[in-house]
């Protein structure tokens, strides 16, 4: 079924690109959207509101079904900063309350924590066991005062998939919240908010949501939401935003109320599409084929010697695969100079394929690795 799409991407045609987890290509279909949006902007109709509002709500359905989620639990922003900060922001906090992280996250979902140190908030560190992340060991740093944990849906380094489940459990047996930020999954994997019981979730699209860089998207759970204190307001965050004089701060019932201004329209327009092409897909589907591609990867490099650095139990894989090995950042550089588009993290080759990849593309790859080490 995949095999239909790829014409949707022509890179496809000249290189092979498995970077999705760094950045995606736009397909044909999202660029044909963006330019026809730009088309009417610059010689038509100029003052498109009404279609943003459409394709708002076609992007909030394709999320809502990809997460499975409540249309109005879904607020469109800029990025995973954005929405984490949203998340910090909103919540009153008090002097010796303590958040959970996780070593070796991404920066994003560190930084906005880091931040309220300042007002005597703690952080504790879960340790990470040969890059894999243990419930249990989230249990042993849970005290009496901490109130969050903040946890990523896929590691970026190595690709393991966290038991969001299971996690979502413990917080709810000590009424934590539990935030995700799902950017390195959400596109590339099936995910159930409500059966995971996460409260706050928030993702960029410019990976594995193919869409157009500074458009993203958080959702918010309703008990959580009953507790948030906007940080920010803006004329579109109130009800009856079109009453431009009655400065009436009526906080919106739903999730909308954190969209506070005009709106990233382009990217709006553009993921919209995105969406649509993985929803339609279905995220269950590109699952199976990712791990596919991944089995695939990992025989085929270990078999060269190289050392597969994720999970080998396949619930804890994605659709990220990194290895060690000798001489990696010149094996980076000879890989590009075929056009071959992965990663180097920490020395480390990261390859993320998504839906439209097939089997000959990941044979091409491990072939160049053998020439390379041949030559």
């Amino acid at each position: 079924m995949f095999e239909n799409y790829r014409s949707f991407f022509p890179i496809t045609s000249n290189d092979i690109y498995v970077n999705h987890a760094a950045v995606s290509p736009l397909s044909v279909k999202v660029i044909t959207a963006i330019t026809d949006l730009l088309q009417h902007l610059s010689t038509g109709q100029i003052d498109l509101f009404s279609l943003f509002i459409e394709r708002r709500a076609e992007l909030k359905n394709n999320l809502a079904r990809l997460i499975h989620a409540d249309v109005n639990q879904i607020a469109i922003i800029s990025n995973t900063s954005e929405g984490l900060n949203w998340l910090v922001g909103s919540l009153t906090w008090k002097k010796k309350d303590r958040i959970l992280l996780v070593e070796n996250e991404f920066p994003a979902n560190i930084y906005p924590f880091m931040n309220l140190q300042r007002r005597g908030v703690e952080l504790d560190f879960v340790p990470v066991h040969d890059g894999k992340i243990f419930p249990d060991d989230i249990k042993k740093f849970i005290t009496s005062r901490t109130r969050l944990l903040s946890i990523s849906f896929v590691e970026f380094l190595n690709g393991f998939r966290n038991d969001l489940e299971t996690i979502g459990k413990i917080c709810k047996d000590h009424n934590i919240i539990f935030s995700v930020d799902g950017i390195q999954g959400i596109g590339a994997l099936p995910l159930d908010v409500r059966q995971a019981q996460i409260d706050f979730v928030c993702a960029g699209g410019h990976k594995w949501l193919m869409s157009p860089q500074g458009c993203g998207f958080m959702y918010i759970a309703p008990e959580l939401h009953a507790r948030l204190q906007p940080v920010f307001a803006g004329w579109l965050s109130v009800k009856n935003s079109w009453n431009f004089l009655d400065y009436k701060l009526d906080f919106l019932e739903n999730a909308e109320r954190y969209e506070i201004g005009t709106p990233n329209f382009i990217g709006i327009v553009g993921a919209a599409v995105a969406t649509g092409i993985l929803a339609e897909i279905d995220p269950q589907n590109t699952q199976t084929h990712l791990l596919n591609l991944g089995e695939k990867l990992i025989h085929g490099l270990t078999e060269l010697g190289f050392t597969y650095i994720g999970s080998t139990e396949q619930k804890e894989k994605s659709g990220i695969y990194s290895f060690t090995g000798t001489d990696t950042e010149n094996l980076f550089k000879f890989l590009n100079s075929r056009r071959v588009h992965l990663s180097l993290r920490n020395k480390a080759l990261r390859f993320s394929p998504h839906f439209y990849n097939n089997d000959e593309e990941i044979e091409q790859i491990i072939l160049l690795c053998q020439q390379y080490i041949r030559r």
